[in-house]
Order: structure tokens, then sequence, then C-alpha cells
């Protein structure tokens, strides 16, 4: 780690401790220090919207990547505001947080050719070059989908609309210059297979880049767009195989990634990919596939251990009765169909999937996975790279919480397969448990509920070798009757467990290991987890606890 790498850390972990009596002055005044929020996961007030007093101006010297220049627009506003930014070559926006810091936002560059009209149902294709600037300063198209409207990704459809044309990344660096290149941290969505978006309020991070990352957040095929296998596709195919699209989506992503992050100041040789619920089951399909070999360094799964998958076979049927429910009598006749009629025809309860559509899972197929996800995890098949695990602590017990968590995990089993990861590979696997929740959350009866963790570590309000943590504090309000997002109150003490995950974050990016210890004698020693079941409790005062495998008898899968 290189001196000034290492004082970056040293100041973090400082800025994160005080005295006790600091700290219960924090306690004590949190009534004084509040923040409204307006999203699931933003938790840190320069996550705010752009105001709408905004002018907008060309702006110059955007960055170079392998298909073209990327630019954007010039925008001034009152703080916290959005501006624009010039950066050698892709041009984005500059967000000028509360605190007065800066970020760089690309939004919207292409990382594969749209996979429409006969790519559909295909492999991602390279993108084409461009010969003018593009700009960069909008979201992509969500990802065509199945219509859910009780989902809250419902509620950050962006201007530009649901589309095929989808397969687009968003990158936030620091504004800062740095003779170090900056650690990469991968993020992938939420939303099982089937719904999602990189638009969706918080998965954007303008507050991680702050602490010393270069963030990617990344769009992918979802639902029967990205996961249907037909015997048609499979005989089309070089290898073979069909399914399983929308990870190599994100192959597509983490290449472009390898080729293109140095221009944005990141380092190809620290990535770290990470995702929660649904992007965490995408973390462990990469961590099994051998297709993603040397393209991370790091993996951090977030309330998403679903370890499925189906014989190639089984999806082709799945991908026959599709067929038979659009009444296509050839794939032809299926790729000529709109999106629209395919996703209406994949809603079909064929499956007993109920409201969300189409039963999606990884496919077998040989190429992307050579053996059923949970075979490769217990048989050391998996990437050796620092892996770290977590669950949300408790669930709100709410009407409504079972139409997102209707399979159940049991912990013991995700204590077995840590234990033998931790047996088959040299790199430590760290786990934590989120349990830690907002006082004004608190006081609606609101606990640990899913998704808390992205809250907390992303600058949100969350962290992720091999590490286990638990958060037991302060979440946010979730009103499962509007699916909307209430406005809680967030004080100080939230704000503090927001920048101690993401310290650990960035740490983790940067060299693989999570504990804080080696930078401030306050700070927890962080063990990785072995046979004593260890892991991470993260709260105002953060401790090391013992009984991962058996903090309940079963845990919801999160998938979503």
């Amino acid at each position: 780690m290189s001196l000034q790498r290492k004082k970056v850390l040293e100041g973090l972990a400082s800025n994160l401790y005080s005295t006790n009596e600091q700290r219960r002055d924090i306690m004590n005044w949190k009534s004084i220090l509040r923040v409204t929020f307006v999203s699931v996961i933003m938790v840190l007030a320069f996550m705010t919207v752009p105001s709408g007093n905004v002018a907008a101006a060309p702006i110059a010297d955007p960055i170079l990547t392998d298909a073209g220049y990327v630019s954007g627009t010039v925008q001034d506003a009152i703080k916290p505001t959005w501006q624009i930014f010039t950066k050698q070559t892709i041009v984005g926006e500059n967000f000028v947080g509360t605190i007065g810091q800066q970020v760089h936002t690309y939004r919207g560059i292409p990382y594969a050719t749209p996979p429409v009209g006969n790519l559909r149902w295909k492999p991602p294709q390279p993108v084409t070059p461009w010969d003018n600037v593009r700009e960069c300063t909008t979201f992509a198209p969500m990802c065509a989908q199945t219509p859910y409207p009780q989902s809250f990704f419902y509620n950050s459809i962006p201007e530009s609309g649901m589309s095929e044309d989808c397969l687009y990344l968003n990158v936030v660096t620091p504004a800062q210059d740095t003779e170090d290149r900056y650690p990469v941290i991968v993020f992938f969505h939420g939303g099982g297979l089937v719904n999602g978006s990189t638009s969706y309020h918080g998965y954007n991070a303008p507050a991680m880049p702050q602490h010393g990352v270069v963030w990617v957040s990344v769009q992918h095929r979802l639902g029967v767009f990205g996961f249907m296998a037909h015997p048609e596709l499979t005989a089309e195919s070089a290898n073979n195989a069909s399914g399983n699209y929308g990870m190599l989506d994100l192959i597509a992503a983490l290449q472009w990634v390898q080729r293109n992050i140095a221009a944005f100041g990141g380092d190809p040789d620290r990535v770290m990919i990470i995702g929660q619920s649904g992007g965490g089951m995408k973390v462990n399909g990469l961590m099994a596939s051998p297709l993603a070999e040397g393209l991370f360094h790091r993996a951090a799964c977030q309330s998403g251990v679903f370890l499925s998958s189906v014989p190639l076979a089984t999806a082709e049927q799945m991908g026959l009765n599709v067929q038979a429910n659009l009444e296509a009598a050839s794939l032809a006749e299926m790729r000529a169909k709109s999106w629209q009629e395919v996703a209406t025809a994949a809603n079909a309860d064929l499956f007993g999937t109920g409201a969300s559509g189409y039963a999606t899972t990884y496919t077998e197929d040989g190429y992307f996975l050579t053996d059923s996800m949970l075979n490769i995890f217990m048989n050391g098949g998996v990437h050796d790279v620092p892996y770290m695990v977590s669950v949300a602590g408790e669930e709100i017990k709410q009407e409504g919480v079972g139409v997102f968590f209707q399979v159940e995990f049991n912990m013991s089993s995700m204590g077995a397969i840590l234990q033998t990861m931790s047996e088959n590979m040299t790199s430590p696997i760290y786990a934590y448990v989120y349990t830690h929740v907002p006082d004004g959350w608190k006081k609606l009866g609101v606990r640990a509920w899913h998704g808390i963790d992205v809250s907390a570590g992303f600058g949100n309000h969350q962290s992720a070798s091999r590490f286990v943590y638990a958060i037991v504090d302060p979440a946010l309000t979730l009103d499962f009757t509007t699916y909307q997002i209430k406005d809680p109150e967030i004080g100080p003490k939230d704000d503090w467990v927001s920048d101690y995950m993401m310290t650990m974050e960035a740490q983790f990016a940067a060299t693989g290991n999570p504990s804080l210890s080696n930078f401030h004698p306050q700070s927890v020693f962080w063990p990785a987890y072995d046979d004593r079941d260890m892991y991470l409790d993260i709260g105002f005062y953060p401790r090391i606890r013992s009984g991962f495998s058996t903090l309940s008898e079963k845990q919801p899968a999160r998938n979503w």
C-alpha cells in the first residue's frame, strides 16, 4: 500500500472516532441534527437530487473510452447541487454535496451493442464506436422487465423509460487527483434477476468516491430477456448453451472495466464486485463462473445468498412454454415480437411464480456454469478472492413482505457453506449481520429490513474477503402498503455508522481486508470467518460476535 493511500485510510478512520464524551454528545444532540430523506437508500445529505434551478452549457475535454469520446453539460445550481466538471475525455457531472466535497459522474456509458432484433437472446456484442462526443449526463433506459407496480424499482423509472436497449453503466469518481489509481467498486442492483435499475435512488452512491474509490453501477438484461433458455437458442450457440444472457452482460461490463477504468483514475487490478439482494446473487454467480476469471479481485454479497440453478433441459422447457404462450412458430417469430408482448407472455403464471412473472434463475449450461451453483460452492469451485457476505439482522413484521421474500434460507446451511469455502480458499472470508435501525424508523416499529445494509454502506447508510458483520442499531422506513419511502429522521449517530461502513468498504476494495484496526486503535479487529463462526456486529459501537450460523432458525433468501 502506498504511503499516500495509508494516510488517506488513517485520516478516514480517525474521523470516525472521537472521545466517549463526544460520542455521547452525538447521541444527546441527535434530535437537533436531522436530515430528511426521499429514498430508501439515501442516507447522506449529498445524495439530494438536483435542484430545478439549473443552467446547462456545453462542456469540453471529455474522456476517451475504447469506443469513443463521451461528454455532457455544465450545470450550475444552489448547493447542494449538481454541476458539470471536465475530465480529459468523458464528460459527466460534478456533484457538490452539503459537506462541500465533489465527485464526477458519468451516466449511461454503453458497454455492449443494444441486444435488440436478431441480437435478442444472444451473448452481448461489442459496442459500435462513435465519431462524435457522446453526452453521459442522464441515466439510460431501465432494462425491459415484467411490470410489477408493487416493486419499489418502479418508483425510479428514469426519464428515458424502459427498453431492451439498456446495456449501459455509470461511473462516479473522486474529484481529487491522486498519484495512485483508485480501487474500483462495481455494483450490481437488486431486484432478483427480474427487476431493478441503476437509476434506483442511492445505487449511484455519490458518497463512496469521497472515500477514495471509483464507483461503477451496471445494468443488464433481466427476466425472460436475460435468462430464457430454449432448444433453438442452444442449437445456434457456438457454446451449445442458452440462458444466462444477463450474466454474460455482467462479464462484458467487467471486461469494459478492465479496458477503460484507468482512464477514469481507477485501478483495473483492484476491482471489487458487490451486490445487494438479487445483486448479491449475481456476485455469487460470477464467483462460480469460469468466464469471470481475473475480472475481479474481491467480492461482497449483501443480503443475497441464494445459490439456485436448474439443468439446461429444465430451463429450455421454460423457454418452450413462453414460446407456446406467444403462439410463435419459431425462434425467429419470437424475436420479431415486441418486448412488451414477450414480457406479457412470460408474465403468465406458467411456473407458479406469481406477480413477479418469469421464473428466473441460472441455467447449468456448461458454459457460464459448469455445474450447479450449490455444488460449485460446496466443492471449492469458486474464485479464490477475498469474499464478504451479510444478512440483515431482523425482518419487518408487516403484511405484504411475503410478496418479496418467499423462499427461506437456513442460516445453519449458510454457515456450512461459508465453512466449506473457508477450508477450500486461501483468501479470507468475512461475515456481518446488519441490524442497525435509525431511531426515526424505530418509532414506527421498523427493524433491520431487507436492504437496509445497502442504505448504510453506500452513503446511502453499508459494508462488504471472507468477512461477516452485523448491524445492530439505526434503518429507514418502508411503508409496504404504498411501497413508498417515508421521510425518516436521520441523525449524526446514523451518519457515523454509515461513514464507518463506507470506510470499511473502501479499505476492503483497496486491500481485501475490511478491518480498520490497523488505522485506528479504537477500531475493533475483524477476524476472518472460520470454524469459530465469528462475524462483525456493526452498530454505534461495533463489536465481534460468534454464532453467525445460529443467529436465527431461518432467514428469508434475499434476492430482491
